[in-house]
């Protein structure tokens, strides 16, 4: 009956396809079960046969995790679905285990064949873990490594002085004034191109970027894509329609800011290549070597459309709910650079409360509660518990920054908690768990963190955030694409 009516919709070889890939993947859950014969997997809701969890939570899943680890008695919740084996982390010490000590098997991502066709691989952060991977990050972090950010501190300056002069008196609503700068500040210090609006059809490309990849960076939600018979939904297939769409996007992700790049460069008589990054390294490169051109034709995409609002965003909502830690960043400006006068990046070491401010907006709403997808490249044994080869990984960083052994009352927004016990030095950024974990950690951390540190001061300084426009502020915070 199954055979005939699949007969009716494919061709007799798509239907040979199908039920080999059917029986593959039996086969590779039968292993699977094999190699855990002696050991189980993490604790975690068992789901159905050979599909799996069906129910899989969206909205806010880490919620939901964290309730799920208090019901299993367990910081490792592990599920399947569709084949695939999905490990959720709800704690930092196992995060450090398998993420960081085990970061050689565990470093991978894992894109289905219609993302790789799309060309979801190409932005650096989704890339499979590779020489070609690495040659990238080498790329990254000689560009933008802690010693190399101050190239980036003209255009902060510029366009986060110009956001806070305009805050009180433009008519657009916040979250697209604090998009516009935060796309203005990239396309500006990277290209040395200027966008006026959020609108413009570059910076637009770059939101939709982000908005495709939201399944991927979702525990679950696009396990079906693996699964083999994917094919039967014409909309997954690699030539329909909203492929397309999405293979344009990608495409566009790195050729418009490119474009616009190379547009400025030959008709724009007071374009300067050396006072941004891409134009000033494609300057020292040879017009034939493909490759170098290629691959900083991808580190700029990739940086064009991993940058998030949310940092930004979630600074005003605790200063609209917390006026005295407000009155409090406030004093420490007046007092150590002066009334009226704007902070430099030369303050930082002398703002000791506006730093605290700063980890604690990382802390207390991180800008990817579930982190972006680790994969694994071998069998695993973790504290008596199995993990197969290709099990996908997603780190519960609000779980750990919500931790109440961790944090005190860690739903409140408390500055103090981050200021220095002892020699008045704070933790490297690469104890900001939002950032990231091994060698997957967030590579442009050091501009990101020098733009939201510079946002805050110099927002500080200049404004005084009384009310936010939205009566209901956790509005913000509700929609999963403003995560």
């Amino acid at each position: 009956m199954v055979l005939a009516l699949l007969s009716k919709a494919f061709s007799s070889s798509t239907i040979v396809v199908l039920l080999t890939c059917a029986i593959c993947t039996y086969l590779l859950d039968a292993y699977n079960r094999v190699g855990s014969r002696k050991l189980p997997h993490p604790p975690g809701p068992r789901g159905y046969p050979y599909v799996g969890l069906i129910d899989v939570p969206l909205k806010k899943p880490w919620f939901t995790y964290i309730e799920w680890g208090k019901r299993y008695g367990t910081d490792l919740l592990h599920y399947t679905r569709f084949g695939r084996h999905y490990l959720i982390i709800n704690s930092y010490e196992a995060a450090k285990d398998l993420l960081e000590k085990d970061a050689q098997f565990t470093s991978d991502r894992s894109l289905s064949s219609l993302d790789v066709k799309i060309g979801w691989s190409r932005l650096f952060a989704l890339a499979p873990y590779s020489p070609k991977w690495r040659s990238g990050r080498k790329l990254f972090n000689q560009n933008f490594r802690a010693d190399a950010t101050p190239q980036f501190h003209p255009a902060e300056i510029q366009c986060i002085r110009e956001f806070a002069s305009e805050l009180a008196t433009s008519k657009l609503p916040l979250l697209d004034q604090v998009a516009t700068v935060s796309q203005k500040l990239m396309f500006k210090a990277l290209y040395g191109v200027d966008i006026s609006t959020n609108q413009d059809p570059a910076a637009k490309t770059a939101r939709e970027a982000i908005h495709g990849l939201e399944t991927i960076m979702m525990p679950g939600l696009d396990a079906f894509k693996f699964s083999p018979l994917h094919y039967l939904f014409p909309s997954l297939r690699p030539e329909s329609s909203n492929a397309k769409v999405q293979r344009e996007v990608a495409e566009n992700t790195f050729e418009s800011p490119w474009g616009m790049m190379m547009t400025a460069l030959g008709s724009d008589p007071n374009y300067d290549p050396h006072s941004s990054l891409i134009p000033n390294l494609i300057s020292k490169a040879s017009p034939d070597d493909s490759e170098t051109l290629d691959a900083i034709k991808t580190m700029g995409g990739t940086a064009i459309a991993g940058w998030r609002i949310q940092p930004i965003a979630t600074f005003f909502l605790a200063m609209s709910l917390y006026p005295d830690v407000q009155a409090k960043a406030q004093k420490e400006l007046d007092t150590v650079i002066g009334a009226g006068k704007l902070p430099t990046f030369d303050d930082r070491k002398s703002l000791p409360y506006i730093e605290a401010v700063y980890r604690e907006v990382m802390r207390w709403h991180p800008a990817i509660p579930m982190g972006l997808p680790h994969a694994t490249t071998a069998d695993l044994i973790y504290k008596g518990y199995y993990i197969p080869k290709g099990t996908i990984i997603f780190a519960n960083i609000w779980a750990m920054t919500h931790s109440p052994t961790t944090f005190k009352d860690p739903d409140a927004f408390m500055p103090e908690r981050h200021l220095p016990q002892k020699d008045g030095k704070f933790e490297s950024i690469n104890s900001i768990l939002a950032y990231g974990f091994g060698r997957r950690i967030c590579v442009g951390r050091w501009m990101a963190d020098d733009t939201i540190w510079f946002t805050i001061a110099t927002v500080l300084a200049t404004t005084k955030i009384s009310k936010l426009p939205n009566v209901n502020v956790e509005n913000y915070f509700t929609d999963i694409s403003f995560w």
